[in-house]
């Protein structure tokens, strides 16, 4: 039986600049290896949704919460942008606009020359999660 990764129950946010809320009584569960698109006109959520998981919302943008996300067993509500950045990333409209290096591994890497890693740890950190999220 694979792993719930992400699960919303009735969940419900609203920012306070607006007069209903933007999600509305929300249940997902997603697993572990499934691929998941979420489609919609501009301003139906979408954003506000992954806003949800990566923690953004409610650590940058606030509102009302009711209900529960769960993010690989970390409660939304009790985890930091950091917290949660372990194991959900965000990749933007204009991806070009968002990736640093000419290469994967550069890409990879970037984190890693921020935190002052040494060349040789890195290049194993490379090879190990280019390999975790099958992309060696």
């Amino acid at each position: 039986m694979k792993k719930p990764i992400i699960t919303f129950e009735n969940f419900t946010f609203q920012y306070h600049s607006q007069s209903e809320p933007t999600l509305y009584d929300l249940d997902l569960t997603i697993y572990e290896g499934e691929k998941v698109l979420i489609v919609g006109p501009s301003g139906s959520g979408k954003s506000t949704f992954a806003q949800c998981m990566n923690g953004l919302i409610p650590n940058i943008y606030e509102g009302t919460i009711t209900g529960s996300v769960m993010v690989n067993g970390k409660k939304l509500k009790e985890s930091s942008v950091v917290d949660l950045s372990f194991d959900v990333g965000t990749v933007l409209q204009d991806p070009d606009g968002q990736f640093i290096g000419l290469t994967v591994a550069e890409d990879i890497a970037f984190s890693l020359e921020n935190d002052a890693v040494s060349q040789r740890s890195m290049k194993q950190a490379v090879q190990k999660w280019s390999k975790v999220v099958d992309i060696s």
